[in-house]
């Protein structure tokens, strides 16, 4: 009685449920060893053992493929005595980013047969492979091929560090570039009450400024705040608005335009807001649109604040998460004490002291407030100012002028950052301080809070307290020497780049 396939797993050892179990999903494993596991091929090797050493001596005498090519070039088809084995094909010039053709020597065709496993038939991997066939119109953007049409250099820089070529027939490409997006806080369109509703809406709404439940700040922002609010912040526009509309956006535009003449044509520069207009999604689109492959997202902010420089790269974002072709980005890191920044500080700030009629007693240096929760939170911002005031105090050197920290804009009931601006203003006043010069060293540009706040109000309350001389010093904004420090940082963190 013959032997089944899978009789060497149902030998009489085996308990009656186990062979069952062979039978049933076993056997066809057993079945698979036993034609082709050691035994089998031990098997055929007794029953033609004639075809065995013809195989061998076969093998032995055919000589070796190249290293590298064992698959180019290769064919299955019928060889002498008619056995079926491996031979080559005629030889191809190979292309760039191809192989070279093997050498008739491939033994894995007739191992698998004698293994009895049936093999597919090996297709020769064709010249150029993931680039076309050959005729096929193809880019050169490595410039390694020739192109029918002449070399054009990329925007701003190679973004392949090549020049590109591309045929005749290829559409416009701009690519390549490099670009700099200078981003501060946000202003109104226009300072009438519609337009300051919308900007306030957007900027508190955003959690990062206002870190409180949606559904429980919603009802309150849309309810009290915006319908109040916009009024009395439009007035405050009107003090300070020019002919070139909002102060912080005329002078970030004039900072972006100085910058762009520095750093010359291999860059592109454009400014943006976080919020109103112009939007930071639509300026990196436009910068994309220009060839601009690499930017640099520079956020004007000198310390560090959830609700400041991250809350910019959270936009950018939102809008990269939109593009199927995202540029490189990278992010302007805080700049609180780079040596650039300090110095030019304390030269702008004593400069415009040496400048005034009188001599002042105290010199306030006023920091954006901040809620007093985001320092427990973690939000290095508050360490950030305290370390400015510091090292531009030492950097002024003058003994005669005391320096004191403050903290402005405060809103709402939650506790902020102390001490508060506008009552150390009157307490200084209180005690008798007579002169006294207030700077906004974490603003890069003058706006509502430091033309408004600071030099309106700040000086009401001063001189309404007791005091007498008081001066409000502006900010770096487009002069020299803030132009100066904007440009090494930047021109440092385009470092590779550019």
């Amino acid at each position: 009685m013959g032997r089944g396939p899978g009789a060497e797993r149902q030998g009489p050892g085996l308990p009656r449920d186990a062979r069952s179990r062979a039978r049933r999903g076993g056997g066809r494993r057993a079945d698979r060893l036993h034609r082709h596991g050691p035994a089998g091929r031990r098997r055929r090797a007794r029953l033609a053992p004639g075809r065995l050493r013809r195989y061998r001596a076969d093998r032995q005498s055919r000589p070796r493929a190249p290293a590298g090519g064992r698959r180019a070039g290769l064919r299955h088809g019928a060889g002498a005595g008619g056995r079926d084995l491996l031979c080559a094909r005629p030889a191809r010039p190979a292309a760039a980013g191809g192989h070279e053709p093997a050498g008739p020597g491939r033994r894995a065709r007739d191992r698998g047969r004698f293994r009895g496993q049936r093999r597919a038939p090996l297709r020769p991997r064709r010249a150029g492979r993931g680039r076309g066939r050959a005729g096929d119109r193809q880019c050169a953007p490595f410039g390694d091929r020739a192109s029918p049409a002449a070399s054009s250099p990329a925007i701003g820089g190679p973004v392949t560090w090549k020049n590109q070529q591309l045929p005749g027939d290829h559409a416009p490409v701009k690519s390549g570039g490099i670009g700099v997006l200078v981003v501060n806080l946000g202003t109104p369109d226009a300072p009438d009450t519609a337009s300051v509703r919308r900007y306030l809406a957007e900027f508190l709404s955003d959690p990062r400024v206002v870190e409180l439940p949606r559904l429980l700040w919603q009802p309150i922002l849309r309810g009290a705040i915006l319908t109040t609010r916009p009024k009395e912040s439009a007035h405050a526009y009107r003090q300070v608005w020019t002919e070139d509309g909002s102060p912080l956006a005329a002078i970030t535009r004039e900072q972006a335009q100085g910058l762009q003449q520095r750093l010359g044509d291999r860059v592109q520069v454009r400014w943006a807001m976080r919020y109103g207009r112009p939007a930071i999604g639509d300026e990196l689109a436009a910068l994309m649109d220009a060839g601009c492959e690499r930017i640099l997202l520079a956020p004007l902010y000198p310390q560090y604040s959830a609700a400041t420089t991250a809350t910019v790269v959270d936009k950018a974002a939102d809008k990269l998460r939109t593009m199927r072709w995202q540029p490189s980005l990278r992010t302007l890191p805080p700049y609180h004490d780079d040596p650039h920044y300090i110095d030019a500080l304390a030269r702008d700030l004593g400069a415009q002291l040496d400048a005034l009629d009188f001599v002042p007693e105290v010199l306030l240096l006023s920091f954006h407030g901040m809620p007093e929760r985001t320092l427990r939170l973690g939000d290095p911002y508050h360490c950030h100012c305290r370390k400015t005031a510091r090292l531009v105090g030492e950097a002024l050197g003058r003994a005669d002028l005391r320096i004191e920290t403050t903290f402005q804009s405060r809103f709402g009931r939650a506790k902020w950052l102390e001490p508060a601006t506008d009552a150390v203003l009157e307490e200084e006043a209180r005690r008798g301080t007579r002169r006294l010069a207030v700077a906004a060293p974490g603003f890069s540009a003058d706006c509502l809070e430091t033309l408004e706040e600071l030099a309106i109000r700040g000086r009401e309350q001063f001189l309404e307290a007791g005091g007498e001389r008081f001066a409000a010093l502006a900010c770096l904004n487009a002069r020299e020497r803030g132009m100066a420090m904007l440009e090494a940082i930047v021109r440092r963190e385009l470092a590779g780049w550019i």
